[in-house]
């Protein structure tokens, strides 16, 4: 479920129209831009608003739920029961293993412990 269709089935009509005119001026512009707006919904430091495409976005409760930020007393919950989506993962940018980091340092290291070496 994307964030858009989540904000709509919730009640958060306006907060979408305010996506969609974000999304409108990104295309008027030609970019191709793509944006978490779960990260723009869950505001800034100490719950400041985020301001996109000239468009300031309120501090949504359940966007700081999801994304692990901490509750500010200014985002705005309609619902007090209400739960965020499950985050779905894609593949589409996979995270290295910290076995293959690991074996990389791990080589460095070597190759500077035998340089260090006097001979």
């Amino acid at each position: 479920m994307t964030c858009r269709q989540w904000l709509l089935e919730s009640g958060y009509e306006d907060v979408a129209a305010l996506i969609d005119q974000a999304l409108a001026n990104i295309e008027s512009k030609g970019r191709k831009s793509r944006r978490n707006w779960w990260d723009t919904l869950a505001g800034g430091p100490g719950g400041k608003p985020s301001v996109r495409e000239g468009i300031e976005f309120p501090v949504l409760r359940v966007a700081q739920i999801r994304q692990g930020v901490l509750v500010t007393p200014n985002a705005i919950c309609r619902n007090e029961h209400e739960r965020p989506p499950d985050v779905v993962t894609t593949n589409r940018w996979p995270h290295k293993t910290r076995s293959s980091k690991t074996k990389r340092s791990s080589q460095s290291s070597r190759k500077v412990s035998q340089l260090a070496k006097p001979t």
